[in-house]
């Protein structure tokens, strides 16, 4: 919802100045002269608009529809809501909160060339990084920031001391001026980074918090004589709620001199919502709607004196921008053509919650498929997405649902007692939509205990003890290997220890699931499994 507007003056009490004499009033009458000629000629009041997306995920269009959001989304609708806002208002910022390139079949068959070229058919003023930016590992990230015109953000982006900076061209702020007026752009993504991704994927690079940032690089914003100040964050408001990913609450308190806060990474659709005297606003995800920020700069009080958020939703009858359409249009088609072939099929119908916890027919499916990609004999996994697959015939389109992001596969060599200390802290730490099971071995489980003393033994699938100095080969994700966004320390603190020779291949697990199913092509998982969880008698 917009923000209050100032107090109005309210107009002076003339009563007593009629019965003034005439040389009072001619008095206050130079005065009023006087006084409106010390007013600055050009003085007016300035709209600006800010035009915004955010988790994009490579949608040029939404070819693969996320579980229950099977609607038009993607830039090249979003295209045709710009160009319009555009023509319609004279002083237009155009603005992108970050997780842009990856989640996509259309830019994963460019590593994000598509997303980045369109962004600059669109003159997009500014583009922060998100968390999934970095999915593909810094040389692909790198590639694509030097390649382009348009400014990338990221000022809590920092190098070990002593490291070269593997992304120099991205910036900490942009000044853009639109009718006399500077607008100062501030970018910031999430700090929660090296709890997600693998120093394999992020190298050297620290994310310091925003407020840690934003206190030692203020002189430098402030030296820049900007009217107005925005924050384009890859992170979200989340109801107020702080946590190490999301910081938008104490920014705002911390740091008044910010007019209006773009944010993303929540994936929330807020139009506009007043946090102190800032406006935060974001605009879901996916290209499925732009949002939209009304601004009216001062030029005599010299601040914003009116804010309001709103958002424009992609409409069935929204057409694709034609011009995008046509530099891109092949792209899209070639990613449609892919997604339609068959590359397996299933005997029997998998779900991601059809089974026992951890042992659903997605799971089984997919540590299948991992452990036979890297000659695993044990695999800690679970269901990636909410998607489910009849029996019959298997897709590509099918595969991006199981596997909607990249996640490369890992391996480490661990003992029975480190898998048991691994498996608590799953079981502690998961949900319903977290949660993971084990293939390879049997774990028995003890109903109702206490965490840390639920897992009662570990042995193989035929019933036999697993010897307590043994190594297997595990295999996990990426993801769960960098902690799962803090969920499993312990899980990664084994994993990464030199005794595991931890090891992360270059093979990514939806490609381990293609390669299965070609295999298998009547793939089966509706017997009952001798490995996973159970419960103990």
């Amino acid at each position: 919802m917009p923000t209050p507007s100032p107090t109005s003056v309210s107009p002076p009490e003339f009563g007593r100045a009629a019965r003034t004499s005439g040389r009072a009033r001619r008095r206050l009458a130079r005065l009023l002269a006087l006084a409106l000629l010390a007013l600055p000629a050009g003085a007016r009041e300035v709209p600006i608009t800010l035009l915004h997306t955010a988790d994009l995920h490579g949608r040029l269009v939404n070819l693969v529809p996320q579980e229950g959001f099977d609607r038009p989304a993607g830039l090249l609708r979003l295209a045709t809501l710009i160009r319009a806002a555009r023509a319609e208002a004279p002083n237009v910022l155009l603005l992108d909160a970050g997780d842009t390139i990856q989640g996509s079949p259309e830019s994963y068959a460019t590593r994000g060339r598509a997303v980045v070229e369109a962004m600059e058919q669109l003159r997009f003023d500014a583009w922060t990084l998100g968390n999934h930016e970095f999915d593909w590992g810094l040389e692909t990230l790198a590639a694509l920031v030097e390649g382009t015109p348009v400014p990338v953000l990221a000022a809590n982006l920092r190098p070990l001391p002593g490291s070269p900076h593997p992304l120099p061209a991205v910036r900490s702020h942009v000044v853009v001026e639109r009718d006399g007026v500077r607008i100062l752009v501030v970018g910031l993504t999430t700090p929660g980074i090296p709890r997600w991704s693998l120093p394999e994927l992020i190298g050297t690079l620290r994310f310091p918090g925003g407020a840690e940032t934003l206190r030692a690089l203020l002189p430098a914003l402030r030296a820049e004589a900007a009217d107005i100040w925005v924050l384009l964050v890859h992170q979200g408001y989340r109801g107020g709620q702080v946590d190490h990913a999301n910081e938008v609450r104490d920014l705002v308190r911390g740091f008044p001199e910010f007019d209006v806060v773009i944010g993303g990474h929540t994936h929330e659709f807020v139009p506009g919502l007043a946090v102190g005297g800032t406006l935060y606003a974001q605009a879901g995800y996916h290209g499925a709607a732009l949002g939209r920020v009304d601004l009216v700069y001062d030029t005599v009080a010299r601040r914003v004196v009116r804010k309001e958020g709103r958002l424009i939703p992609v409409q069935e009858e929204t057409p694709e921008d034609p011009e995008l359409r046509r530099l891109f249009g092949p792209v899209v088609e070639q990613a449609r053509a892919r997604l339609d072939r068959r590359v397996g099929s299933l005997a029997a119908p998998v779900g991601p919650r059809d089974g026992p916890p951890g042992q659903s027919g997605v799971e089984r499916l997919l540590r299948g498929a991992i452990a036979e990609a890297v000659g695993a004999e044990v695999v800690v996994h679970g269901a990636l997405s909410s998607a489910a697959l009849p029996a019959g015939p298997v897709t590509e389109r099918d595969l991006w649902r199981l596997v909607p992001y990249e996640n490369r596969i890992g391996v480490a060599y661990l003992t029975a007692g480190e898998l048991r200390e691994i498996l608590e802290e799953v079981l502690a730490r998961s949900d319903e939509r977290t949660a993971m099971g084990i293939g390879g071995l049997r774990a028995t489980l003890r109903p109702g205990a206490a965490a840390g003393r639920r897992v009662r033994a570990l042995r193989l699938p035929d019933g036999s003890a697993a010897h307590p100095r043994r190594r297997f080969r595990v295999a996990f994700n990426s993801f769960t290997l960098a902690s799962a966004g803090g969920r499993y320390p312990r899980l990664r603190q084994l994993a990464l220890r030199p005794e595991a020779r931890f090891e992360l291949t270059a093979i990514e697990t939806r490609d381990a699931l293609r390669a299965y199913l070609a295999r298998h092509p009547d793939a089966d998982f509706g017997s009952p499994p001798t490995d996973g969880f159970f419960e103990e008698p």
